[in-house]
């Protein structure tokens, strides 16, 4: 990734966005449904341009906003970052001030852009960026002032990158350890979720918050396995499965924190 500019803040809408915009809008059922989608449009192929000028790699195909039939029956307006996850990209109207975010973008997000679109539509504005929360509290309606400067966007795309990176590499055990006991094939959100407990937790929360992330993916109950890391001895540990996928989560954690400050000095 190139060095960041980030007074960069306004973007133009080519008028290649109108026209995916016009032809994804046709295919709806009324004309709500036609509005949403071409703001939705225009929005994230504006965020696709922008993320392009710093040559950071999306993929609009492989993004649910061009898919035909989530579009048709979701309010959806995510594009897909190259190794990195889906980011969800909102128009804001010339005069709001609070956003909505629909049920369906609460997660497999890595988080939320903003862009204030102007009355002529050849133009927007970006606002700032929503982190991704603990999955359970991301909010259903934003305001303006809530939202983070843009730079930590970047931030959180090169440390996601990153990881995905040593991920796809397969270099490190404790990944192929992860995807075994989890059993699921991609890491992508979970290690978003991570790099949220990384930059908003203090190192000595980690563990239990990373515990806690990994009891939503096994179906453990979460307050089970905080009790039994709070209240067992170490030797009884080794003999406990929630401890067991309590040092899972650290050792992943470990990991991904050891390959986040090895490239601090890229940030």
């Amino acid at each position: 990734m190139t060095t960041i500019d980030y007074q960069t803040m306004n973007i133009s809408i080519p008028i290649e966005a109108h026209n995916y915009a016009q032809q994804f809008a046709a295919q709806q059922p009324n004309k709500e449904k036609k509005t949403q989608v071409y703001l939705n449009t225009l929005v994230v192929y504006a965020v696709d341009n922008f993320l392009k000028m710093f040559d950071i790699p999306t993929d609009l195909e492989a993004s649910d906003s061009w898919n035909p039939v989530i579009r048709h029956y979701h309010n959806v307006a995510d594009l897909a970052i190259v190794n990195v996850g889906q980011l969800e990209c909102r128009f804001v109207l010339p005069e709001q001030d609070e956003i909505e975010l629909p049920p369906e973008v609460l997660e497999d997000r890595i988080g939320y852009i903003f862009v204030r679109l102007e009355d002529s539509l050849q133009s927007g504005e970006i606002l700032g960026f929503l982190p991704i929360d603990e999955p359970d509290e991301m909010p259903e309606e934003v305001e303006i002032d809530e939202l983070e400067d843009i730079e930590v966007l970047f931030e959180c795309l090169q440390r996601l990158e990153s990881a995905n990176n040593a991920f796809t590499a397969d270099g490190y055990p404790v990944f192929a350890r992860v995807k075994e006991r989890l059993e699921i094939e991609d890491l992508t959100n979970i290690i978003a979720q991570l790099e949220w407990i990384y930059r908003t937790k203090k190192n000595y929360e980690w563990r239990a918050a990373a515990t806690n992330l990994f009891a939503t993916y096994s179906g453990s109950s979460q307050r089970e396995l905080a009790d039994n890391l709070m209240g067992s001895s170490r030797e009884d540990d080794d003999e406990n499965g929630d401890i067991e996928l309590s040092d899972l989560a650290e050792d992943l954690m470990d990991k991904l924190v050891e390959i986040w400050e090895e490239g601090n000095g890229n940030f």
